[in-house]
């Protein structure tokens, strides 16, 4: 088994080039909070196991997805670990395309405004999603609308290389910086 601990974290690694340090760090605490909420509700849907209580600070993302939602989802892959980059990651879901064209990798999320790592962080999921056996043919991040109208859906080129640069980057001014990222779902 392995251990979460030995692994870097896709999202550790583009925390950096995020531009959410200079976010007054309440403000980021309160919304990885609802993120996390918004992510259990959504996953407890996804599973068929019903849909739990809704409070109103999160009601308009769930409405967003369920705009959203007619995607067959397949099981929801276990974390994701590479040996050879010692990375791990995890991604929101993976469905199947209506159309045919194969496995989309999906994330959810519940900023405001895009981020310029959404794109690399799916490039890693992707690169370790194809390593755990999944054909990935795209990915998209869906930006769940906080007053319930349609998300917006990014459907981005993969990038992997740039973000085996932040990696790099990475490890030689950050790995062994103990800073706690509590923004995996911004």
């Amino acid at each position: 088994m392995n251990e979460i601990k030995d692994y870097i974290r896709v999202t550790d690694v583009l925390f950096p080039f995020s531009g959410l340090k200079s976010i007054d760090p309440l403000i980021l605490q309160r919304a990885a909070e609802r993120g996390t909420k918004v992510h259990e509700i959504i996953e407890a849907i996804i599973e068929g196991l019903g849909t739990p209580v809704i409070t109103p600070d999160v009601d308009g993302y769930i409405t967003s997805f369920q705009k959203w939602m007619p995607k067959k989802f397949v099981q929801k892959p276990e974390r994701f670990f590479c040996n050879d980059l010692m990375l791990t990651g995890e991604c929101d879901g993976i469905y199947d395309d209506e159309e045919g064209d194969g496995l989309v990798l999906v994330d959810f999320k519940t900023p405001v405004n895009e981020s310029k790592t959404w794109r690399l962080q799916g490039s890693a999921y992707a690169y370790l999603a194809r390593k755990a056996g999944y054909e990935i043919k795209r990915i998209e991040f869906v930006k769940l609308s906080k007053t319930g109208s349609a998300p917006k859906v990014y459907i981005y080129e993969e990038d992997f290389e740039m973000y085996l640069k932040c990696l790099d980057v990475y490890k030689m001014f950050y790995k062994n910086v103990q800073e706690e990222n509590p923004l995996d779902y911004i």
